[in-house]
């Protein structure tokens, strides 16, 4: 996936914004930030709360996806190299990311949008 991609992706969520986090572009919503990107467009990080699925991708593709200790274990922060990972699969990670800290009526809309 492209940085392009990523971009485009997060911010078509309804609700979401870019703005700079440290030394990263981060995408928000609500404030709340659920996925990052590096300058550089190598690398990102998605907030997933299911800890299981992120261990489970660290154990499945150690190539695409990588720990930031603590932050990963206690936060769910799943590093990502854009160049490795499939769009889709990024895709389904950013929205899952979103969706962990969005507004609750804000998902519900967005996914009787998708069905319809």
């Amino acid at each position: 996936m492209t940085p392009d991609a990523l971009r485009r992706c997060a911010l078509a969520l309804p609700e979401t914004n870019e703005e700079p986090h440290f030394e990263r572009t981060s995408f928000r919503t609500r404030k709340k930030i659920f996925a990052t990107m590096t300058r550089d467009g190598k690398e990102a990080m998605v907030k997933l709360a299911d800890l299981d699925e992120v261990e489970a991708l660290l154990a499945a593709e150690p190539e695409t996806f990588f720990s930031y200790g603590t932050w990963t274990t206690r936060n769910g922060a799943l590093g990502v190299r854009l160049a490795k990972v499939k769009a889709a699969q990024m895709k389904a990670l950013v929205t899952a990311a979103w969706k962990g800290v969005a507004a609750k009526r804000v998902v519900a809309a967005f996914e009787a949008g998708q069905k319809g």
